[in-house]
């Protein structure tokens, strides 16, 4: 398994719930990391509501600008 670096743990950490996007500088394209928990609850598809929502928020989150931890 992987491990996450400080830096992506942190956005993690911040976000709680929400979900994080992360930019590969290589290739320039964005990634959404989640928290296993939500990734789960988002698989079981019980809550469309809750998967609308995430799915609005990531395309939001993905579209701005990504920020830089100082």
């Amino acid at each position: 398994m992987k491990t996450l670096t400080p830096e992506p743990k942190r956005a993690v950490e911040q976000a709680g719930d929400s979900p994080v996007s992360l930019l590969d500088p290589e290739t320039h394209r964005t990634y959404v990391l989640v928290n296993d928990k939500v990734y789960e609850r988002l698989l079981d598809g019980e809550d469309r509501r809750e998967q609308a929502a995430f799915l609005r928020a990531s395309k939001t989150i993905a579209k701005g600008p990504l920020k830089e931890d100082g």
